[in-house]
């Protein structure tokens, strides 16, 4: 038996307009024969009937490059435009990454409170601990709303955050998985933007296997920048040598991402920097 296909389609700019496929076939009334041409037979083919097919729409699954949507910009960070110019796009989600002591913390907190409302779960400094590491990185306090475990996920829809923060990764223990993959969704669903920090092991990958990470859209890696006790130098920018980095700033370095250039500069972790 050989089948027309039906080309080109006739489609619309929306997904849901009637007129938006028109790829289709005849199928019998009678017993469900179906046919691929552009007239109706005037009998089926298989039981006989008399003019007995209908046309059927074929809905597509398909989607057209004119019917999806660019990335939402997010809020501008100064700090960040060498990596996200128009912002974090909403929806998308950020891990840093980084070894005990870089500042990866500081420099989460500093972010998320700048792009808005934070939810933080701070599962591994705690409440106190988390609330002065954020003053000292110069963080807008009055938008952080802290949480000590992951019980406080219930109230996302209530506080309606523009991010959900959580320090670290590594202390979801068994439910990482499931509670990262709900965060992502989350953030795609409410247009919001989730930030992981993570601990990363002696081999430099995240502590616990880094399949999350890879999942997310963007992966920093923070590491020491300068001190008044340490001068530190790296790759800014898209240089192929090391420079200075900036007195009380983390060194950042995007290590992968789906949204922005692989593109490394310093943002500072104490007030005033």
């Amino acid at each position: 038996m050989t089948f027309q296909t039906l080309w080109p389609p006739l489609l619309t700019s929306k997904r849901k307009a009637d007129t938006r496929a028109r790829f289709g076939q005849w199928v019998c009334i009678a017993c469900g024969h179906v046919r691929r041409t552009k007239n109706a037979p005037p009998y089926c083919y298989q039981c006989g009937a008399a003019n007995g097919y209908a046309w059927e729409d074929i809905k597509l699954q398909g989607a057209r490059s004119e019917e999806i949507g660019d990335l939402e910009p997010g809020v501008p960070v100064p700090e960040w435009l060498a990596a996200f110019p128009t912002g974090l796009p909403l929806g998308r989600s950020l891990v840093m990454r980084g070894r005990p002591g870089v500042g990866k913390s500081r420099v989460g907190f500093r972010l998320a409170s700048q792009i808005g409302v934070t939810m933080a779960f701070v599962l591994e400094m705690g409440e106190v601990l988390s609330k002065d590491s954020a003053q000292q990185a110069g963080a807008n306090m009055d938008r952080f709303w802290w949480y000590p475990d992951t019980s406080g996920l219930s109230e996302l829809a209530i506080i309606k955050p523009a991010v959900v923060l959580v320090d670290s990764v590594q202390k979801l223990g068994r439910q990482r998985k499931s509670i990262v993959a709900q965060l992502r969704q989350w953030a795609q669903q409410a247009e919001g933007n989730l930030i992981l920090i993570s601990q990363k092991g002696k081999h430099g990958a995240s502590r616990h296997g880094e399949d999350d990470d890879f999942d997310c859209d963007c992966v920093a890696d923070v590491q020491h920048g300068s001190t008044s006790q340490e001068r530190c130098s790296a790759i800014h920018g898209f240089d192929s040598k090391p420079t200075p980095c900036e007195m009380g700033h983390a060194h950042i370095s995007i290590a992968k991402s789906r949204i922005c250039p692989l593109v490394a500069f310093d943002v500072p972790i104490f007030r005033g920097a």
